[in-house]
C-alpha cells in the first residue's frame, strides 16, 4: 500500500492485545487510512501477523529492554521524533485508546501548524516550585494552566516534534514526567500558543467525565455524544480488565456523596458505562 501523508504512533505490549484490536478496528470502521507506527514490546508473531488485513499500512517498530514503561511510554516520544519527520502529521495515542468517530480533521488541523490534544480537565499552577523541579523558568514565578492536557492523544506536525525531543532527551525526574513536564515544557517553548484543547469527555473521558452524570457518553442517532451533546470521538480505558471496569462506579460513589448526587445520578452513570462497554466490545470483537 502506498505510504500515507499521516501517521498514528503507538506502543505496547502484550496485556494491551484487547485494547489494540478495537483501535485497529474501530480506525478501519471509520474510513481511516493513515500508517500506524507500532511500538511492538514483545507482541506476539500471531497477532502481528493478523495486522496484514487491514485497509492501511501498519510500519513494527520493535522496541528493545527489560523495562515496559520505558519501553512503551518513554521511548513512542524517540519514535515519534525520529520517524514523524516522514509525515505531515502524527498522533501519538495510548493503547488503550479506540476511536468512535473519524479523527481525521484534526490530522488536517496539526498539518496546519497546530497542536491539538485532549484537555486533563485539571488547572495547573506552574509556580516556582514546579519550575525549580523541571529547571525551567518561565519569566515569572506563577503560571496558572488553563490548557493543561493529556499525554495522547497529541496530533502534531513535524515542526513540533522538537518538543518531544526535549522531553526525551531530559533527566528523568519521576513516573509523571511524560505528564507534567510536557506540559510544562509546552509553556516554555510556546506550543501553547498553538494549542487547541478538546474537552476530555470527547477525547479521552479522563477524571472520569466519561462516566459522570453531566458528561457521561450516550447514543444518539447512532452516534456517539457526551452529556453536553458533544460528539465523542475517542474511549480512553482498559474496558477488557474486568477489575477496571468494576472499579468505575465504586470510584463514582465517593463523588456522588460528595457533591449530594442520588438514584437518577446513578443510573446515568451506569448507562455510560454500559455504552463504553459496548462501543468497545463491538471494535475489539471484530475480525482483524
Amino acid at each position: 500500500m502506498e505510504k500515507s501523508k499521516y501517521a498514528w504512533i503507538v506502543a505496547a505490549s502484550a496485556n494491551y492485545i484487547p485494547g489494540l484490536k478495537a483501535f485497529f478496528n474501530s480506525a478501519q470502521h471509520f474510513g481511516h487510512k493513515e500508517d500506524v507506527l507500532l511500538c511492538s514490546f514483545n507482541l506476539p508473531q500471531d497477532f502481528l501477523d493478523s495486522l496484514k488485513a487491514l485497509t492501511f499500512n501498519v510500519r513494527i517498530i520493535n522496541m528493545k529492554g527489560e523495562d515496559q514503561v520505558l519501553g512503551t511510554a518513554i521511548e513512542r516520544f524517540r519514535i515519534a521524533y525520529e520517524l514523524g519527520k516522514e509525515y505531515e502529521a502524527i498522533c501519538l495515542l495510548d493503547a488503550d485508546i479506540f476511536l468512535t468517530a473519524n479523527n481525521g480533521l484534526y490530522f488536517d488541523i496539526a498539518a496546519a501548524g497546530f497542536i491539538v490534544a485532549g484537555a486533563n480537565g485539571m488547572i495547573i499552577d506552574f509556580d516556582a516550585a514546579y519550575q525549580k523541579q523541571y529547571e525551567l523558568d518561565l519569566g515569572k514565578p506563577r503560571w496558572p494552566y488553563a490548557k493543561v492536557h493529556t499525554t495522547a492523544p497529541i496530533f502534531l506536525s513535524p515542526k513540533d516534534l522538537d518538543w518531544f525531543s526535549a522531553l526525551y532527551n531530559s533527566r528523568r525526574i519521576n513516573s509523571f514526567d511524560d505528564f507534567l513536564y510536557l506540559n510544562i515544557l509546552g509553556i516554555k517553548m510556546e506550543k501553547y500558543k498553538r494549542l487547541l484543547v478538546m474537552p476530555p469527555m470527547t477525547f479521552t473521558g479522563i477524571h472520569h467525565f466519561g462516566v459522570k452524570p453531566e458528561t457521561g457518553w450516550f447514543e444518539k442517532a447512532g452516534l456517539l455524544l457526551t452529556g453536553t451533546e458533544e460528539q465523542c470521538y475517542m474511549i480512553h480505558g482498559k474496558w477488557w480488565d474486568k477489575g477496571w471496569v468494576t472499579d468505575l462506579p465504586k470510584v463514582m460513589k465517593g463523588y456522588f456523596k460528595d457533591n449530594s448526587m442520588s438514584g437518577r445520578s446513578y443510573e446515568k452513570m451506569e448507562n455510560s458505562i454500559k455504552t463504553g462497554q459496548a462501543w468497545f466490545d463491538k471494535f475489539t470483537n471484530m475480525k482483524l
